[in-house]
C-alpha cells in the first residue's frame, strides 16, 4: 500500500496530475474525472489502496446492475441504479489516480482494472436484457438491442485497449478538440449510466438506449478504421490522424 497523505494535499496533487483531455468525451472531462478525483483523494487520505478502490468500483457497479435486473422498474429504482453506476464509474477513474499518487501502481492492478472494466461492459447489457424479459416491459426484436449493444461495447473496449498497447508512441500530441469530445459522448459509459434514470419509463428508455446503441456503433466503426490504418502504416510514417 502507498503512502497516506492529507485529503487537501492529495486533492491539490491530483488536480495537477490528470490525464490528457484528448480522446475523451465531455462527460469524462467534466463529470467522471473530477468525481473520481474526489474519491481518489479520500482513498489516499484514508490509506485505501488502488486495488481496493477497484473492488469498490466493481461492488457499486454490481449493485446497480442488480437493481436493473431484479428490482421492479420505477422512477426510484432507475435513479438508484443510475447513481450506483455513476459512482462505480467514478471509482474506476479513481483507482488509477490513487495508484499514481501513492506510488502503488502495478501490473497486477492494471490487469485487475481492465478485467473489471470488461465485465462491466457485458454486465450492464445483460442486466438490461434480464430487466426487459423479467419485467415484461418489452419483447420480440427489442430483446436484440442489449445483445447487439454488448457486442459493440466489447469490440470498442477491446479495440481501444489493444490500440493503446500497440500504437506507436509519437512525441507531438495535437490539442484536444471540443467538437470531438462532444461527438464521443454517446460512446461514453458514463452517459449510458446516467440514461438509467429513465429506467422507470420503459418507452422512453428503450428509445434512448437504441439511439445510444446506434451512435456507439457508428463511433466504433469509425474509430476501428482509424486505429487499423494507424497500425498498418509503416513504422516511422505519420499515422493517419492522432491516436484516439
Amino acid at each position: 500500500m502507498g503512502e497516506t497523505v492529507r485529503f487537501s494535499d492529495a486533492w491539490g496533487s491530483l488536480r495537477q496530475a490528470q490525464k490528457g483531455k484528448r480522446g475523451v468525451s465531455l462527460y469524462s472531462r467534466w463529470v467522471n474525472r473530477p468525481l473520481g478525483r474526489v474519491f481518489a483523494a479520500a482513498a489516499a487520505a484514508t490509506a485505501i489502496g488502488p486495488n481496493t478502490v477497484t473492488a469498490l468500483s466493481a461492488l457499486a457497479t454490481t449493485a446497480g446492475l442488480v437493481v436493473v435486473a431484479a428490482v421492479p422498474a420505477t422512477a426510484w429504482s432507475g435513479v438508484t441504479a443510475a447513481a450506483l453506476l455513476v459512482i462505480g464509474f467514478a471509482l474506476d477513474s479513481a483507482d488509477g489516480q490513487v495508484a499514481r499518487l501513492t506510488g502503488a501502481s502495478s501490473r497486477a492492478g492494471e490487469w485487475l482494472d481492465h478485467v473489471v472494466d470488461a465485465g462491466k461492459m457485458v454486465g450492464v447489457h445483460a442486466a438490461v436484457l434480464i430487466g426487459f424479459t423479467g419485467g415484461g416491459r418489452s419483447g420480440g426484436a427489442w430483446l436484440l438491442l442489449p445483445l447487439a449493444y454488448a457486442l459493440v461495447a466489447v469490440v470498442l473496449f477491446a479495440g481501444l485497449t489493444l490500440y493503446s498497447l500497440l500504437a506507436p508512441r509519437s512525441g507531438a500530441t495535437p490539442p484536444p478538440s471540443t467538437l470531438r469530445a462532444v461527438l464521443l459522448l454517446p460512446a461514453d459509459y458514463g452517459v449510458l449510466a446516467v440514461a438509467f434514470v429513465l429506467w422507470g419509463a420503459p418507452e422512453v428508455f428503450v428509445v434512448v438506449y437504441a439511439a445510444l446503441l446506434l451512435a456507439t456503433t457508428g463511433i466504433t466503426a469509425l474509430l476501428s478504421r482509424k486505429w487499423f490504418r494507424s497500425l498498418a502504416a509503416p513504422v516511422g510514417a505519420a499515422p493517419p490522424g492522432a491516436p484516439a
